[in-house]
């Protein structure tokens, strides 16, 4: 029986007026039943035991109960956790958790039941497997129903015992395909025999804690192709089981959704994701479950064998290294990227009893604790630290966060928690909080909308009697959404676009309204078909006669336009429309959807979908309104195109140091950003250049340095509107070696002012830096040595504080990046002359200015050993003058100036002081 109230069910409109969840979002419980830790608690001792039989029946309806209370839509049934049975099989025997002695009959059938009462409640039973566990412990089934050791030992892996001296796990060995064999042929017998929604398999492949590399060296003598990596195999064999398994669903009842809960860390190696064209989270830690237990779920995402993954995220919000904040999201991006769906396991094991709890109590709580004797290797391993874990109590308000992260990092219309285990939803407080909160109404499994499905009929001749809703209905093997709207809001559009009215799904052709007496009068009920792979299709409403349905007109893009990213689908409103669909397909006739979901608003942000640039995709909207068949509008084409740099071509090498860099043509409304970095992600950037009007852009002279690895990316602006970055170009430039250098000044032995000294080289384009050393020993021992570094292109360097009288010695060499060095150039002897700091600046000229120009305003520093005329002036290549900075008669002394340089164009200058008597220049770049 139903256990929510008229009551509840107005208190929980309460809530949702302020917070109505997602109308789509799978909500499960796994219900766990190795060593009955959430079912059964109760083992049948004979065969057909009335008692026994009822007790765990019982039990299982309590179960389920909770579960609906809780809004929940799905459970994640175990029907074989040791090769064994939950149902009627013809492969494994009964499993020693439902009765006395493993392989007895116990008189009924658990899954045909546990699914009926699941879609009595309108929930969806997907079937849980565990695909290779024989024995949590090594031995256990020797000699008794369903041994494999005494049919095929060769498929029985037995890892060594633990350090503490008990007995490992035994496991089906994946490198067989006997076993692969085995794997398929239960779950088709189970998908045939059953009216499951869905197959779900846990974390178990190859062991936690490592397989030895001759564990399996059966299957690597007989199976193993020569010359393949032995990780490699052992991810092909589970890989292509889980292809397989798929395979045989979609041959017999393809709306039977199939997933897998791997791991939470798919891997710590960022070759790995590198390989797969993807980067790993941020400040994650944690096993590296790809090398392990060998487990792909990204092969399983990208080749399409699975409907989702649920992995398990066992960490809270606060973690540091398993962070769910960044790890939900990192999910949600892969699956999207791979247009399958996520639904994020979640662990309870350590929910506390909250002070939440509801002024209204729909019934008392029954609690079916049971002594957790231990937790299973799946479980056990899918904690980072056990120990402290068990030390931490979680209130409810975290799965509150944990939810709202996974509706907020979905771009599927299909965000999703599986909460594990069942048991703890009789916390004190838990179900009470969801129900508040999180899943105040309740909501639809997501769409599994990408697959082939046929139209489905309104149904009809809706009708009340005896507290029941009846409805007729030609359509079969589908489900039915039923709706309750109030009387003031039935001619309002929008009632059955979201969650708000939805109070339950039904599998037959009535709906139980004992617990909404009080509504009859004062609501229309509506009733939609829902098909098995999830696919709504429009309501029929009570008393109510349907307008006309008209397809939506398109407004952007338009048919054949080339778009680029980001961008937004648009229409125009349709008069009367609940709501649209958006499709968006490989092929004008809709075969291959690429994309569908349901869309309230008249305009989609297109980023949501993982489009792939240079491909034709086609779009239209369809139409939906209560009563009458869904209409369609016309079809359009696009073209995805991003900015994308032509030339030079992603790992190019012996690139120029003045490169052209070719962006494709966007046309004439665009201009273009061009970065060209150190490093891939753009921390350090060498060029950011913006306004560029042309496709083709020269970097300038000594911006680039030679042996040195760029990253180069592209946008476009028109107007508002800036373009996403083009894909990464990554270059190397050209390794012609440096000269050796040449010291220019001071000229050999010459006497020179001091006590500062400006060391002069030749011009070296090659070089990606100088090593200079200066000494008072033509030796350079290391504790006589001031060393200096000079930039690529900087050829100048000043050493200061030098002492009178005194014989220096200096020498460089140009280096070469990771390449080395060139030799040191030859010594250069110089001396320092015994004048007075007065006296110095009386004989000398000087200019000092940073050689690059980095910044809006730089400081010019000059010095005037006399009264005369100063002339300071910037000139270009070209030799005209762009800037004056000073023109005067002009007293001895040292002064400072400043020279703007941001209306400059990217170029080479040259500084220029002029006094009667001499003359100084500089080299600027900016």
């Amino acid at each position: 029986m139903r256990l929510k109230i008229t009551l509840l069910f107005l208190l929980t409109l309460f809530y949702s007026f302020s917070q109505v969840g997602p109308k789509r979002e799978m909500r499960s419980s796994w219900i766990t039943t190795i060593w009955g830790l959430d079912w059964p608690n109760y083992k049948i001792n004979t065969t057909g035991s009335t008692y026994y039989i009822n007790l765990q029946k019982d039990q299982l309806k309590n179960i389920l109960d909770k579960l609906q209370e809780a809004n929940i839509n799905t459970v994640f049934f175990q029907v074989r956790s040791e090769c064994d049975a939950m149902y009627q099989s013809s492969y494994e025997p009964w499993s020693y958790y439902l009765v006395a002695t493993r392989g007895m009959e116990p008189g009924y059938d658990p899954l045909q039941f546990a699914i009926e009462e699941a879609h009595k409640r309108g929930m969806e039973l997907h079937a849980w497997l565990n695909p290779y566990r024989f024995e949590s412990s090594v031995g256990k089934y020797e000699g008794e129903a369903g041994d494999y050791r005494a049919t095929h030992p060769e498929w029985v892996l037995e890892y060594p015992d633990k350090s503490d001296g008990s007995k490992n796990v035994s496991i089906l060995d994946p490198g067989n395909p006997g076993v692969r064999q085995l794997i398929c042929d239960i779950v088709e017998e189970i998908i045939t025999n059953y009216d499951v929604d869905g197959i779900v398999f846990d974390d178990y492949f190859y062991a936690y804690g490592g397989t030895p590399s001759d564990l399996d060296s059966y299957s690597q003598e007989h199976f193993k192709p020569a010359g393949m990596d032995l990780e490699d195999w052992r991810r092909d064999n589970v890989n292509q089981m889980v292809a397989d398994v798929y395979q045989v669903i979609q041959d017999n009842k393809p709306y039977v959704t199939f997933g897998l809960s791997p791991f939470g860390i798919w891997t710590t190696d960022q070759s790995v994701a590198a390989s797969e064209g993807l980067t790993l989270p941020e400040g994650i830690t944690g096993m590296d479950a790809y090398k392990s237990i060998y487990c792909d779920p990204v092969n399983w995402l990208k080749n399409g064998t699975v409907d989702y993954i649920s992995p398990q995220l066992y960490w809270p919000t606060t973690s540091t290294g398993q962070d769910y904040d960044v790890l939900s999201p990192w999910w949600s991006d892969v699956c999207n990227l791979f247009k399958r769906h996520l639904y994020v396991s979640h662990s309870l094991s350590s929910l506390s009893a909250s002070d939440y709890i509801a002024s209204l109590k729909s019934s008392s709580q029954q609690n079916l604790a049971v002594e957790l004797n231990g937790l299973s290797l799946i479980e056990y391993f899918s904690q980072p630290d056990v120990s402290e874990l068990k030390s931490v109590t979680t209130d409810p308000s975290e799965y509150g966060k944990q939810i709202q992260v996974n509706r907020n990092s979905d771009k599927n219309g299909a965000p999703g928690s599986v909460f594990f285990r069942t048991h703890n939803f009789y916390t004190d407080g838990f179900v009470d909080y969801l129900i508040a909160h999180e899943f105040a109404q309740n909501s639809l499994a997501p769409a599994i909308n990408w697959k082939a499905a046929a139209a489905r009929s309104i149904p009809t001749n809706l009708r009340t009697e005896n507290d029941t809703l009846f409805w007729n209905s030609t359509e079969d093997n589908v489900r039915f959404v039923v709706y309750a709207i109030p009387n003031e809001q039935v001619s309002t559009p929008g009632n059955m676009a979201t969650s708000e009215y939805i109070i339950g799904i039904s599998y037959q052709h009535f709906f139980d309204l004992q617990s909404y007496t009080d509504l009859i009068s004062t609501h229309k009920f509506a009733v939609s078909t829902l098909d098995r792979f999830g696919n709504e299709f429009p309501a029929a409403l009570m008393d109510y006669t349907p307008g006309q349905n008209f397809a939506a007109n398109l407004v952007y893009p338009a048919d054949g336009q080339n778009t680029i990213q980001p961008f937004s689908f648009s229409w125009h409103a349709v008069s009367g429309a609940e709501f649209y669909f958006i499709e968006v397909a490989t092929d004008a006739s809709f075969n291959n959807i690429v994309y569908k979901r349901q869309i309230n608003e008249l305009e989609f942000d297109a980023t949501n979908i993982a489009l792939e640039v240079g491909n034709t995709y086609y779009w239209h909207v369809i139409t939906r309104m209560t009563g009458t068949a869904d209409v369609a509008s016309a079809t359009r084409s696009f073209v995805l195109v991003n900015p994308e740099i032509v030339s030079p071509a992603n790992n190019a090498v012996e690139v120029s140091l003045t490169p052209d860099i070719v962006f494709r043509d966007l046309g004439q409304e665009y201009s273009y950003e061009l970065q060209i970095a150190y490093d891939a992600d753009f921390s350090s950037v060498a060029v950011d250049e913006t306004g560029i009007s042309n496709t083709t852009y020269t970097v300038p002279a000594e911006t680039l340095t030679a042996f040195t690895t760029y990253y180069m990316r592209v946008r476009a602006i028109n107007g508002s509107i800036t373009t996403v970055w083009s894909e990464t170009v990554k270059v190397s430039t050209i390794t012609t070696p440096p000269d050796i250098p040449v010291i220019l000044t001071p000229t050999e032995n010459e006497d020179v002012s001091g006590p500062d000294v400006t060391i002069t080289i030749a011009e070296n384009p090659y070089a990606t830096s100088f090593t200079m050393w200066l000494s008072k020993s033509d030796s350079f021992i290391w504790t006589d040595r001031k060393v200096k570094t000079l930039d690529a292109y900087d050829y100048d360097v000043v050493y200061t504080d030098l002492l009178d009288n005194t014989t220096y010695y200096v020498k460089v060499k140009a280096n070469m990046g990771s390449a080395g060095s060139t030799d040191w150039s030859e010594i250069r002897s110089f001396r320092i002359v015994s004048t007075g700091i007065n006296d110095a600046r009386n004989e000398s000229l000087t200019l000092i200015c940073p050689t690059y120009l980095k910044n809006d305003k730089v400081k010019v520093k000059y010095h005037i050993p006399s009264k005369g005329n100063v002339k300071i002036a910037l000139y270009n290549m070209t030799g005209q003058e762009v800037k004056v900075l000073v023109n005067s008669i002009m007293p001895e002394g040292e002064y400072t100036e400043q020279l703007v340089t941001n209306d400059l164009q990217k170029g080479m200058y040259f500084l220029l002081l002029q006094t009667d008597t001499g003359t100084k220049t500089l080299k600027l770049i900016k």
